[in-house]
């Protein structure tokens, strides 16, 4: 010690402080995971077990053997000294130990099941095969005690090498013909793989369903060999639990006292190990399996984040950086899912089942949505103090109530994505959740609609659009609302009751107040205020009535004057609007058409008269045109016509 104290003399404070912080994590005592049955399946169906080759994987298993106690620097002595080493509790520092007895155990087994094959040829090995199985057994023995006393195996390889061992005890009794026994430790380990089937995952729990789905003919043909005495006790238990009574089970695992408590309590312990590791998770009613880092570590922060909102003072940076960390596990999900050709042909609404990571796509992207709703909720309320206090934002403008009702349509847009995902779609629970909250979400989005009609004195508009935020509002309250969203919506209803009758008294008194001013005016005010078209119109139309009429046409509202087909989307309450259905005759109207082109301007030109130069003209061209024929007559042939008259060609 003295050679290893001195540079640890030397060392600073800081490397003191790394050591001892190192020394504390050793102490504390690892604890181990060994999933027994799928490790052994995996191995069996890459080692010859699928073509029922147990010679080979007899070979497997010894080779696993030697390179485990070779790597763990645990061997036996050598080729000439043998020194047995067993794994017990004071070695057991790595989780690889534990796969020594597992493949011991799995070497005897598969020499046995060799034996078995080889027994239809040569009866004497039915002896060699019972040694082996009685060898598995010890071992399997040793194996679970070693699981049992060590406080380094979590509750579930525990419950997985308690399972083994009742199988393998099973399979020697029932070579041995011993049905009874067989009975009682088939019964034990098909229990325990059902309890550990519910616990787990999918994924994970499928295996335990088939094994315990494979001892259920074991069972049958043992309790058909018992014999009507034994029969005539228990047959009506068995076969009700061969199809899913798990009383009847129950009822046979009494054979072992003590025994149910210990399952049950070893079950939860696994439950509560798997819930603090977050390798799976429930929704719904479902429960998925967490394989990447990643997502578990979104999943961690999901458990945590309420209670980070409420303590801190920004929220909206949480939202934020929530999101991104949602989508980033999203994305994660996603590449994996692509791989998945029953991913790709899902189809919603459809016959297909949906897979466990699609499922957990489900969830993730739930989680995504009603987090941007509450992101939204909270940049609303930011941006309503904004728009009371008339300050501006960031960007240097000052809030609307265009930009609220804007991020309510974003809110409803993300409510009904939710029943569409898949896995939701029959799910009418989360449907009616979703639906309450739109309708509570639509009355908010409507009753700053009816502000923004109200801020433009549209009386009758937003009149109209309160009574609709009512209608909202008692909808979204018949159904179950979340505490906070019910008080919002109980306190917009009492807000929205006063603002009604105020806008409906504001109605009225315009309508008052317009109908004094009409009454104020006369004739030349009229003239004076009124443009020169607008006064021509109104005399054009009324040229034979007198001028009392002109102005009682003028004072009327601009509605009434209007005929009932011009005005189909608005309602006017005056008697003398009842006869003017529409305009007659009807009013022309341009009507766009293909141009077509006339070149007339030729019909409108005036010439002048040059008749008289041009009869001068023709009497001057009259004698020169008649001596020109003259000539042409005396002369017909030419040089031409004298050689034809001297051959004789010429004459007729």
């Amino acid at each position: 010690m003295g050679v290893e104290e001195e540079p640890m003399q030397v060392e600073d404070a800081e490397d003191l402080e790394e050591s001892d912080e190192e020394e504390v994590k050793t102490e504390e005592p690892q604890v181990f995971t060994l999933k027994v049955l799928k490790v052994i399946k995996e191995a069996q169906a890459k080692h010859g077990l699928r073509h029922g080759d147990y010679q080979r994987y007899r070979s497997y298993c010894s080779r696993r053997i030697r390179r485990l106690r070779k790597y763990l620097h645990f061997v036996q002595g050598n080729k000439k000294n043998f020194r047995r080493k067993d794994v017990t509790e004071d070695v057991l520092k790595d989780e690889k130990y534990l796969y020594i007895p597992l493949m011991t155990v799995e070497r005897a087994w598969s020499y046995a099941m060799q034996l078995k094959q080889e027994a239809n040829t040569e009866h004497r090995k039915k002896y060699h095969l019972a040694s082996r199985l009685r060898k598995a057994a010890q071992q399997v023995e040793l194996f679970q005690k070693l699981t049992d006393e060590s406080a380094r195996c979590d509750a579930r390889t525990k419950l997985e090498v308690q399972a083994y061992a009742a199988d393998i005890r099973g399979t020697l009794a029932f070579e041995l013909r011993r049905w009874n026994e067989a009975i009682e430790h088939y019964t034990q380990a098909r229990t325990i793989y059902e309890k550990l089937a519910s616990a787990l995952n999918e994924e994970e729990a499928a295996v335990y369903k088939t094994r315990a789905e494979e001892l259920v003919p074991s069972l049958r043909f043992c309790a058909y060999s018992v014999g009507d005495e034994v029969l005539c006790l228990c047959s009506d238990r068995f076969c009700a639990y061969s199809v899913g009574d798990k009383a009847a089970g129950e009822d046979i695992m009494k054979m072992r006292p003590g025994h149910n408590d210990m399952l049950d309590t070893l079950i939860a312990e696994t439950r509560a190990r798997q819930a603090e590791a977050l390798s799976e998770v429930t929704w719904r009613g479902r429960t998925v399996g967490v394989q990447h880092e990643k997502v578990r570590s979104f999943l961690l922060s999901v458990q945590e984040f309420e209670s980070a909102v409420q303590q801190a003072e920004d929220k909206l940076d949480l939202y934020e950086t929530q999101l991104m960390d949602c989508k980033d596990a999203v994305n994660v999900v996603k590449e994996e899912l692509r791989q998945d050709p029953a991913y790709k042909q899902y189809q919603p609404g459809g016959d297909a089942p949906v897979g466990p990571m699609h499922y957990l796509l489900t969830y993730l992207s739930f989680i995504r949505l009603n987090t941007t709703v509450q992101r939204n909720l909270i940049i609303i309320e930011n941006t309503e103090a904004r728009r009371k206090e008339k300050a501006k934002g960031v960007d240097g403008r000052r809030a609307r109530i265009q930009d609220v009702i804007r991020l309510y349509e974003i809110i409803l847009q993300n409510l009904q994505e939710i029943p569409q995902l898949a896995g939701l779609e029959g799910d009418l629970e989360i449907r009616s959740s979703v639906q309450a909250q739109i309708s509570a979400y639509k009355g908010f989005r409507c009753f700053y609609v009816a502000e923004t009609y109200a801020g433009h004195e549209k009386w009758p508009e937003a009149l109209a659009l309160y009574s609709r935020v009512e209608n909202y509002c008692q909808n979204s309250l018949q159904s179950e609302l979340e505490p906070d969203l019910k008080s919002r919506v109980e306190r917009l209803l009492t807000e929205v009751e006063g603002r009604k009758y105020a806008v409906h008294a504001r109605s009225i008194l315009a309508t008052e107040d317009l109908v004094e001013k009409t009454q104020q005016l006369n004739v030349s005010d009229l003239k004076a205020q009124l443009s020169a078209s607008a006064l021509g119109a109104a005399v054009s139309c009324s040229s034979s009535s007198s001028s009392f009429d002109v102005v009682e046409q003028i004072r009327r509202p601009p509605l009434v004057n209007k005929p009932l087909s011009d005005r189909l989307d608005e309602y006017v309450d005056a008697p003398e609007a009842a006869d003017r259905i529409c305009q007659m005759p009807p009013a022309m109207q341009p009507v766009p058409c293909k141009p077509l082109f006339f070149d007339l301007a030729l019909n409108h030109l005036q010439f002048p008269d040059v008749s008289a130069e041009m009869g001068a003209r023709a009497a001057a061209a009259a004698p020169a045109a008649g001596q020109t024929g003259g000539q042409a007559a005396a002369q017909p042939g030419g040089l031409t016509g004298f050689v034809k008259g001297l051959w004789g060609w010429g004459g007729k």
